[in-house]
């Protein structure tokens, strides 16, 4: 699974508190390695559990929250 470089983490943190949709959407494209996708397609696509999947779907804040610091901590899921 490719992983997100110095550039892209900087490019998420700047711009998720103006669209957190938009930014994670990018970060996880990247690390899926798929084009830009809807966010259902890319969260579908994504391994994650059923819970969390559906948390993000529902646009949980904390949720959200918590795959923009994985995606920063890890650059990768």
């Amino acid at each position: 699974m490719p992983r997100l470089n110095k550039f892209d983490v900087e490019a998420l943190l700047d711009d998720y508190d103006r669209d957190p949709i938009a930014a994670l959407s990018r970060a996880l494209a990247k690390v899926l390695d798929r084009p830009v996708e809807p966010w259902a397609d890319l969260i579908a696509a994504a391994p994650l559990g059923s819970e969390r999947r559906q948390a993000l779907l529902r646009l949980d804040q904390a949720t959200l929250d918590d795959l923009l610091r994985e995606l920063n901590e890890q650059r990768s899921l």
